[in-house]
């Protein structure tokens, strides 16, 4: 087991002004705390001797950060203030601020390049008022509003080409109406979904063994004997390519660039779709590095199936 990280951080000032960073908190694909080995982030809270809010960070395993924010308590974490999340490329990727653990007012998330992607409100922890999401070419994605974290009344989703893709009408009491499209404009005849995730050809099975075939045990690993996994994130995209690819947690230089490598090269999906608009998601999935049978005698623990990355609020 890795040891736990601490981080220091010096300001400048007088010694009285030196703020201590507490041990890493490990978390898990779900945010949820863990030991390291099975943590794919981890978060470093400051502690400042005045007692004042308490800066935190989450990063990566790699040490990207992912998010920053402040804290009004350690244990349990209570949120306050502005919350930031950035992309891989650095990138703010969204913002949003904390009361009492809750996030309350605007709420803004943007594409890599900076382009508004989604913004809306928050009340009491809550979505509320008029949503919008927008394609990355600028063209709306979906429109509608929320009450109490629910969508209400009509709300409209459309292609990127600015086609209608598809109507729902929530009313109170009354089974929601949802009317699919279409890129033609025509209405869609079978099963109207909600969403789709993408799918592997073949299925979660074969994507496993696709992973399992075409994955090397790289030979300084082996001559290292370093066993154990690599925690990849990647993207299928609106046209089921792979990519965004990059490691959460590696094992070692080699075995890293051989899970990128591995994960890169898988063939397209069929793309996923929310109202029957072509959409993007990411995964984590870990890939296992050792010999047939591991160092303990033992077989190799069977395949875990990706999980789909959520957002934090």
């Amino acid at each position: 087991m890795k040891a736990w990280l601490a981080v220091f951080m010096v300001f400048g000032g007088a010694p009285a002004a030196v703020a201590q960073s507490l041990p890493a908190v490990y978390l898990n694909e779900q945010n949820q705390a863990t030991v390291p080995d099975s943590a794919t982030h981890y978060r470093v809270v400051e502690q400042h001797p005045d007692g004042s809010l308490y800066p935190m960070r989450e990063f990566a395993m790699n040490g990207t950060l992912l998010l920053r924010g402040f804290l009004t308590s350690i244990d349990p974490p209570l949120r306050s203030g502005t919350f930031v999340g950035f992309h891989p490329n650095g990138a703010k990727a969204s913002q949003v601020h904390f009361q009492d653990d809750q996030p309350e007012g605007l709420y803004v998330a943007w594409y890599e390049d900076g382009k508004v992607q989604e913004r809306g409100e928050y009340h009491h922890g809550e979505r509320t008022g008029r949503w919008l999401s927008v394609h990355r070419n600028g063209q709306r994605r979906s429109t509608g509003n929320y009450t109490s974290d629910h969508p209400t009344g009509e709300w409209r989703y459309y292609y990127s080409s600015g086609q209608p893709a598809a109507v729902e009408v929530s009313r109170a009491g009354q089974p929601t109406d949802l009317t699919i499209y279409n890129e033609d404009g025509s209405r869609f005849d079978g099963l109207p979904l909600r969403r789709q995730a993408p799918e592997f050809p073949g299925g979660e099975v074969a994507l496993l063994d696709y992973l399992a075939r075409h994955t090397n045990y790289p030979r300084e690993a082996r001559r290292k004997g370093i066993t154990g996994k690599v925690y990849v994130s990647y993207t299928v995209g609106e046209d089921g390519r792979v990519g965004q690819v990059r490691v959460l947690r590696g094992l070692s230089p080699d075995a890293d660039n051989e899970a990128k490598r591995v994960v890169a090269s898988l063939p397209r999906f069929r793309p996923g779709r929310e109202y029957n608009v072509p959409t993007s998601f990411t995964y984590t999935v870990p890939i296992y590095f050792a010999p047939q049978f591991s160092l303990f005698g033992g077989p190799k623990p069977p395949p875990s199936p990706p999980v789909e990355a959520r957002a934090n609020w």
